[in-house]
């Protein structure tokens, strides 16, 4: 293990060395989000009430770039929820583990030359949806699929590709580590596979049009060969939406999100979706299972210049549990710049 934090600290020194001769266009930005959630849930199952903290949790993201060529980007969960002090030692017992969350979410360093970069690190596996490309601190668990909630999309390793200078076209290729086949092959440690299997091969592209996003992706992980397309549309400055679905012989899974702005200071949205699903890759108690799942919610901005205070409120239901959920929380974003 020692040898990735050899790895990233080189990187980081070859960025500053190569930086010297650039223009002094570098900056770095500290950004602290702090969540709080409530999450009353009714099981018609078990007919019982329950409530906990739900996705109550303390992210850092550092983020800047060394001259004009490099850039570099740090995401840390420093707290987890929905129990606090279980969740949050587990995430730090599994710090190097390929198959659970951990305290590090991603850190990579970026080379680009003329449309082309390079990047390397650890970071999430672009299956070529809006869902996996959200913070998870903007994120309800209750309304995502199974992929975004039960796979580890975190992983080691590095991408190639082109983009255009205002990144509204991108095209790359990644192999990363993978998230073990079955949920028994407990704490896999980075670059241990000896198999191509082991890895991640994914290929991504997209393409912004005026009032369009597209994005695709087709990945060799454990969840055999997996395709994902995403549809993004904006309909006014006001009404927005996001298709996503996937696609493999063992997982297949549409969402739609919509989002109403009747205001500077107010977002409306409904999202649902289905799951189903052939494999144990996601550690559920069915290996064969399908899921409906669907809720509205809105959020308030109440601060008079920006949207750094963020109040929401959730009701949703999941078919698979059969259960309501609700949730009441607040996320903030504390923007410092380093330099």
């Amino acid at each position: 293990m020692k040898r990735l934090f050899v790895l990233f600290a080189f990187l980081l020194v070859s960025c500053a060395v190569f930086a010297q001769d650039e223009k002094p266009q570098s900056e770095g930005v500290l950004m602290i989000v702090p969540r709080l959630d409530v999450e009353p849930a009714y099981s018609f199952s078990d007919r019982e009430w329950s409530v906990d903290l739900g996705y109550t949790s303390l992210y850092t993201y550092v983020d800047g770039n060394i001259g004009e060529h490099f850039s570099y980007s740090l995401a840390n969960r420093w707290i987890t929820g929905p129990s606090i002090l279980n969740d949050t030692r587990d995430m730090y017992a599994h710090t190097w583990s390929r198959n659970y969350s951990n305290w590090i979410s991603w850190a990579t360093v970026t080379g680009r030359y003329e449309g082309f970069f390079l990047t390397l690190g650890k970071d999430y596996i672009h299956f070529g949806t809006k869902e996996i490309d959200d913070y998870d601190h903007d994120s309800h668990w209750q309304l995502n699929s199974i992929l975004w909630n039960c796979y580890q999309v975190f992983q080691w390793g590095g991408r190639f590709g082109w983009a255009t200078e205002d990144e509204d076209t991108k095209f790359f290729v990644e192999i990363t580590n993978d998230q073990p086949h079955t949920p028994q092959e407990e704490n896999l440690r980075p670059f241990s596979g000896r198999n191509f299997g082991d890895y991640a091969l994914n290929i991504f592209g997209m393409h912004d049009f005026d009032n369009v996003t597209l994005t695709g992706s087709i990945s060799q992980c454990s969840l055999n060969w997996l395709g994902s397309l995403g549809l993004g549309v904006h309909f006014s400055d006001a009404l927005s939406m996001q298709f996503d679905s996937y696609i493999s012989k063992v997982y297949g899974a549409a969402t739609l999100h919509l989002t109403y702005s009747p205001g500077e200071h107010f977002d409306i949205f409904a999202k649902g979706g289905y799951d189903q699903w052939n494999t144990d890759t996601f550690g559920l108690e069915d290996y064969r299972g399908k899921r409906f799942y669907g809720g509205i919610g809105g959020y308030w901005y109440p601060l008079s210049d920006n949207h750094d205070l963020r109040i929401h409120a959730l009701a949703s239901y999941d078919g698979y549990d059969k259960s309501a959920y609700f949730s009441v929380g607040a996320v903030y974003l504390l923007n410092i710049k380093l330099y």
